[in-house]
């Protein structure tokens, strides 16, 4: 994603918007609208340059998702596997995801890797 040159990016959506948070050893990554093709790069630049500082939980809040499409869960599992490579102990939880967004996680298994909650 991030090798998108920035002359083929376009501007993100009016009604899609990214919050990160950081607090303590543990980022909140709140999600609104859109989780696709054109809104993942959007979503890896506002959270990736805080991954290295994660020591506890990287939670994504998707509770104002709308949709999510292979390329959102790419980011989500981006995420897992640069948690992963760094120190122990650190995951990534899922919380809020509404129906659609938890039959995704289930079909594609990631329900069993990664922390999804309702």
């Amino acid at each position: 994603m991030a090798d998108i040159p920035p002359t083929f990016r376009l501007s993100v959506p009016h009604d899609f918007g990214v919050d990160v948070v950081v607090d303590g050893g543990d980022v909140v990554v709140t999600v609104r609208g859109e989780l696709d093709v054109l809104t993942a790069p959007f979503l890896w630049g506002r959270m990736e340059p805080v991954l290295a500082g994660v020591s506890g939980q990287l939670v994504f809040d998707f509770a104002g998702l709308t949709f999510i499409d292979s390329m959102g869960l790419g980011v989500v599992v981006r995420a897992q596997s640069r948690m992963r490579g760094e120190e122990p102990g650190r995951q990534v939880v899922v919380r809020h995801a509404n129906a659609h967004a938890r039959k995704v996680f289930e079909i594609t298994g990631l329900d069993r890797v990664l922390d999804v909650q309702p």
